[in-house]
């Protein structure tokens, strides 16, 4: 069996929530251009800000947390941030549970969170996939925890291979 999920923001309701806070910003920006407020640089700041809302936005927008669980272990990247695959065996996953939690209130709202025992990966979900390795604890959101639990039962049934 294997699990693959992936996470965006796009779609949901922190890209309108987003677009709702910069478009009033460069209109406000536009306005006082065009008024004289801001000068002889007045277009330059318009530009600037307009070009660091944008990129921001894009950047928001291509922000992905793909997760695969399967009998080897747990695999996961989180493009742009970390795209190569970080991969974990089931030797290395001390425990590993599912929680009926979204982590918003956890571990301080969603994204990428990281704490020196911790790294989450926090995104728009009921769910949430809590491993433990010898280094740190890791938290992941999930859509399906049905097909994980399994899984994760099926970890615990395989006979260890350092006995």
């Amino acid at each position: 069996m294997v699990v693959n999920e992936t996470h965006t923001f796009r779609g949901t309701w922190l890209m309108y929530a987003i677009l709702l806070l910069e478009l009033p910003t460069l209109i406000l920006m536009v306005v006082l251009w065009q008024t004289g407020h801001l000068g002889d640089d007045g277009p330059i700041a318009v530009a600037v800000v307009g070009s660091i809302m944008i990129l921001l936005f894009l950047m928001i927008l291509n922000i992905k947390l793909q997760v695969r669980l399967d009998r080897y272990g747990l695999a996961f990247r989180n493009p742009p941030f970390i795209n190569g695959w970080k991969k974990f065996s089931v030797e290395e996953i001390l425990e590993a549970k599912v929680k009926k939690t979204d982590g918003m209130l956890e571990y301080g709202g969603i994204g990428l969170r990281m704490g020196r025992k911790y790294r989450a990966y926090i995104f728009i979900a009921d769910y949430l996939l809590e491993i433990k390795t010898h280094k740190r604890k890791y938290a992941f959101s999930l859509k399906n925890p049905v097909l994980a639990e399994e899984l994760l039962a099926e970890w615990k049934d395989q006979p260890s291979k350092e006995s």
